[in-house]
């Protein structure tokens, strides 16, 4: 028995092994030799071929060829290669393989958003750039979309202005089309036209289109002159439940900042211009520093007020996190995010939370809906930047020798001589600034498919936005400090506004052959404003502040009210004849409560081209050729310049010498006011080859604006100075150039790059009858700035600089000139040689002509390496920072520690071309000498990135694992001599003007996504 047994274990054993050996004899090929072609039967190069499950792969050879060691009967093969779709193939026991890759035409068939409504790439007829935002955030981390996208579309001009934490980028499209109203482009959320770029969560974002041309524009009527940004946020999606988390802590550094010379160095700079004003007056010398006092602060003494103003290290973080899941019929992504983001400047910062929910349903099949709620919320701190209380100016100017305060606890307001200076140190400590703003958005839509492609959509929009503004400046600050007085002011706004959309449209294919999408649009938008102001003077109690400005002796206060009403219609069409032939055709009809009857509705036409020649049959046979498309379009939109009531008469309040309450007129009404006008050709090509391995789009365009709005003189009758008008004509005519190419592509490594290339020049044609130049509107900037009919926006206005006087050359200057004062060109050749107003012409202009982006993309196996660079070219920069520490104008000279001053003109120096210490310097206010070209190359961001393999996340039981560390604006290149040339190119109008703007800073970040 116990034999038996034995002999049956035997057997049995033998059998296992014998079927284990049958397994493993059946799973093994051997080596499997193949070859990848394309539908043209030609061998594809460099494809990748990889064993799925394993680290086994290779690449195709110069044929197409490939060969694989020990690979499983039952294994399946990954053959990918960029142009073509991937393709997976099971071996089922061949030892060689053909395998036939086919076109990836999934960029061409993606579809775009292009306003009210969707169309294939393929069908696009106007310049449309399109970006997915996962792409752009995974290589630039950010909390703002709007720095993310800087650089990577052609033609859109984005520039980070500031690196207060509290401030958006700037965006133009096209150049400036206007004098007088906002430049901004409009913005389109989720078809919600309205909102602030800055406050929205970049991770709720799925893509991001510019319509950039007027044939796309158009649709927009009134509103499009501009350009038009349409974000598409992310939705729900099917199936399980899944979690996503990202988040990244980032230490922030200024810039190097400007050279200030120590505190001994000022105390003998001090001492050297009481000894020099003094001789040229024939007075003795004024010491304002003795020995022992100069030795001190050479051992440590006096104040570092440039350090002081800025933090050591600043800190962001944010947190977001998403959650999406559904089923066929209810999808649904809710997603949360707080950030809290410092500035490299004391006492500025943000504290923003969003949160968002969208859900859509399928209630039957003929009917859909959906809601999209979405909501922010931020706290802003600030500091004064800009205009004459400016902190970094006079953190710059403040003479290092002086303290902060006395002993009593008094903050020190002048400079050495006793002049007025101000401290900066009490715009940090003595100044509150606080900001809050909520905003929340509801869209609610149903979409009724009445026929086979024909469907009708509702939706309902509701904004509400508050803006509470809190400022408190004690009797240490430097207002209450000119004034005699603390003060606190206490500001909110509150807009709401109601937006109603109607959208039929219609797409159907007829014979393979005719392709049609149109468009019909009832748009009806319904805008509220409340704002109310309450000041108090005399404050009882500096602490309770701005939160109760009626505790002070003297209390003031102002209210607004406006609302404005606007009806649109729109039609649109796109046919495709043969996949060739293009047209798409659209017209919009808008009507405003802003303007007065007779000019409140007008009309915008569109009309574009596209011939896809590569669809003709005398290239459909060129395999290199991949795409090939030709564009042209014409179209005509509107800005919507004009305020609300600006063609009536506006009253205000003021109050008299005796402090009593009239009423004046504010304004004159002018009647007749209509939108501007903005008319656009473009032209453009789409190429592609080598399966779009290499693509480029090219665009040339021209517009001209008419009906630009004007400050212009205004009659005597009316005792006003001025009236608003139709009075400019403004053209803009430029390129753009986009470039993309996949030069390496194998199985470990991939090197993805992308140029864009940007020309623009912007003119003024014409304006009103005989005026030859418009001013700007706001303060000091009328001083350096003109709008000069033949000449780009914002030229910059002023005396020509040739250097100081010299001892010897006073014989041919100017009665009553001192040596070592400053010398201007005669350019209107006075017999006297005096130097007046007359003598003015162009210096310099901030508009650049050319900007560029180059975004490269290396990825190696789980690794991915970003690098992204800017540049900017052909502008000037008036450094009013360099021009207000050397003195600017008649006052008296404020001395600071600026080097600079070790470089002054002396008899011993006649050489320079910085005034000495005289009294009459001769100081004009916009000179040619602060003048200084502002070219830069930026390097954006380095990011790296990890991945974590597949086979670790199963174990893990998470989806994905990325970790990343990113350097943000570790590089600048320039030859511009203050800190952030790019700072400067805020405004279109006063672009390229430096006045202690909140400089840029450096990022270092280290952030973590994962998601399960």
């Amino acid at each position: 028995m116990k034999k038996s047994n034995l002999a049956t274990k035997r057997l049995w054993s033998l059998f296992v092994v014998c079927c284990l050996m049958t397994q493993i004899v059946w799973a093994q090929v051997g080596t499997i030799t193949g070859k990848v072609i394309d539908k043209a039967g030609e061998g594809v190069i460099g494809a990748s071929v990889l064993v799925v499950g394993t680290t086994m792969g290779t690449i195709t050879d110069v044929d197409g060829n490939f060969k694989l060691d020990n690979v499983r009967s039952d294994a399946t093969l990954k053959i990918s290669f960029v142009g073509y779709q991937t393709l997976e193939v099971k071996v089922a026991g061949k030892k060689s393989l053909t395998i036939t890759l086919q076109d990836d035409t999934q960029a061409l068939d993606e579809v775009v958003v292009v306003g009210y409504g969707v169309q294939c790439k393929s069908d696009l007829t106007g310049a449309v750039a399109s970006v997915k935002a996962d792409d752009i955030l995974k290589n630039t981390p950010t909390n703002n979309i709007e720095n993310a996208l800087q650089g990577r579309m052609a033609g859109v001009s984005i520039v980070s202005a500031s690196g207060d934490p509290t401030q958006g980028a700037t965006i133009r499209v096209r150049g400036a089309n206007s004098i007088k109203a906002d430049g901004g482009l409009l913005v389109v959320v989720d078809g919600f036209i309205g909102g602030t770029l800055s406050m929205l969560n970049p991770g709720d974002i799925e893509s991001v289109e510019v319509l950039k041309d007027a044939s796309a524009t158009a649709v927009y009527g009134s509103r499009g002159a501009n350009g038009v940004i349409l974000i598409t946020t992310k939705k729900g999606k099917s199936g399980k439940v899944n979690v996503n988390y990202n988040g990244y802590v980032n230490f922030k550094k200024p810039y190097t900042l400007p050279d200030v010379l120590s505190p001994g160095q000022m105390a003998d700079l001090a001492n050297d211009y009481g000894r020099e004003i003094n001789r040229n007056s024939g007075l003795d010398p004024q010491v304002f520093y003795d020995a022992d006092a100069v030795k001190g602060f050479y051992n440590g003494g006096g104040y570092d007020y440039l350090d002081a103003i800025f933090r050591d290290v600043a800190l962001e973080h944010t947190h977001e996190l998403s959650v999406t899941g559904g089923n066929e019929k209810t999808q649904f992504v809710f997603s949360g995010r707080y950030n809290y983001n410092e500035g490299t400047i004391e006492e500025s910062q943000r504290k923003l939370i969003n949160a968002r929910l969208k859900v859509d349903t399928e209630l039957l099949p003929w009917l859909k809906a959906g809601v999209n709620f979405n909501g922010s919320y931020s706290k802003d701190s600030g500091v004064n930047f800009g205009g004459w209380q400016n902190t970094l100016v006079d953190a710059l100017n403040f003479p290092n020798t002086v303290l902060p305060k006395d002993e009593d606890g008094t903050y020190h307001h002048k400079d050495i001589q006793g002049g007025r200076k101000f401290n900066p140190m009490a715009h940090i400590n003595e100044v509150d600034k606080d900001g809050y703003y909520y905003s929340s958005t509801i869209q609610g839509y149903v979409d009724v498919t009445i026929l086979k492609g024909l469907t009708l959509r509702t939706t309902q929009n509701f904004w509400f936005g508050n803006t509470s503004a809190l400022n408190t400046n004690t009797k240490g600050s430097l207002s209450g400090w000119n004034s005699g007085y603390n003060s606190a002011t206490f500001t909110s706004t509150q807009n709401y506004s109601w937006t109603n959309q109607n959208i039929l449209s219609y797409v159907k294919e007829f014979n393979k052959n005719h392709r049609i999408n149109a468009t019909a649009v009832i748009e009806q938008q319904y805008s509220n404003n409340m704002n109310n102001k309450s000041e108090g003077r005399e404050l009882i109690s500096e602490e309770i502040g701005a939160n109760n400005t009626s505790l002070a002796k003297k209390v003031y206060g102002s209210s607004g009210h406006t609302r404005s009403f606007m009806l649109s219609y729109m039609a649109r069409v796109n046919y495709v004849l043969m996949n060739r032939y293009m047209l798409t055709a659209s017209w919009r009809y808008d009507g405003s409560s802003n303007l007065s009857s007779e000019k409140r509705w007008e009309q915008f036409p569109s009309m574009a081209l596209a011939w896809n020649m590569k669809e003709e049959s005398f290239l459909r046979d060129v395999d290199f050729l991949s795409q090939l498309k030709l564009r042209a379009g014409y179209g005509e939109t509107g800005n919507q310049a004009v305020a609300a009531y600006s063609a009536w008469t506006e009253l205000e309040a003021t109050r008299d010498a005796n402090d009593n309450l009239t009423l004046t007129t504010k304004r004159i009404g002018t009647k007749g006011l209509r939108w501007e006008r903005t008319k656009q050709w473009n032209a453009g090509i789409d190429f592609g080859v080598f399966n779009n391995r290499l693509t480029f789009t090219v665009d040339v365009y021209d517009k001209l604006t008419k009906d630009a709005l004007l400050d212009v003189t205004a009659p005597l009758y009316t005792g006003f100075k001025t009236r608003l008008k139709n009075a400019a004509e403004i053209r803009n005519k430029g390129f753009e150039v986009t470039i993309g190419a996949d030069p390496v592509a194998t199985r470990d490594f991939r090197w993805n790059t992308n140029i864009t290339l940007s020309h623009n020049k912007g003119v003024i044609e014409s304006l009103d009858g005989d005026l030859e130049y418009a001013i700007i509107s706001g303060g000091y900037q009328n001083d350096y700035f003109r709008n000069i009919k033949g000449e780009k926006l914002g030229t910059m206005w002023g005396y020509v600089s040739d250097g100081v006087w010299k001892t010897s050359e006073l014989a041919d200057a100017p009665q009553g000139t001192e040596a070592g004062s400053y010398r201007y060109k005669n350019l209107d050749g006075s017999e006297d040689k005096q130097i007046t107003v007359e003598d003015q012409t162009i210096i310099g202009n901030g508009q650049p002509s050319f900007q560029w982006g180059w975004n490269n993309t290396f990825t190696y196996k789980n690794f991915d390496l970003s690098l992204f660079v800017i540049g900017v070219h052909g502008f000037d920069i008036y450094n009013y920072t360099r021009a207000a520490r050397l003195g600017v104008g008649d006052s008296p000279l404020e001395l600071g520690p600026n080097p600079e001053w070790l470089n002054r003109w002396t008899p011993e120096n006649e050489n320079s071309d910085i005034a000495g210490f005289i009294s009459k310097r001769n100081s004009k206010k916009s000179v040619s000498q602060y003048v200084e070209k502002g070219d830069f190359v930026k390097v954006k961001s380095i990011t790296l990135g990890y991945n974590l393999p597949e086979t670790i996340l199963k174990r893990m039981k998470i989806s994905t694992l990325r970790i990343y560390a990113s350097i943000q604006n570790p590089f600048l290149f320039t030859g511009y001599s203050g800190i952030d040339p790019e700072v400067t190119l805020k405004s279109p109008l006063t672009s390229g003007i430096d006045y202690g703007y909140y400089p840029n800073g450096r990022n270092y970040l280290i952030g973590l996504n994962f998601g399960f």
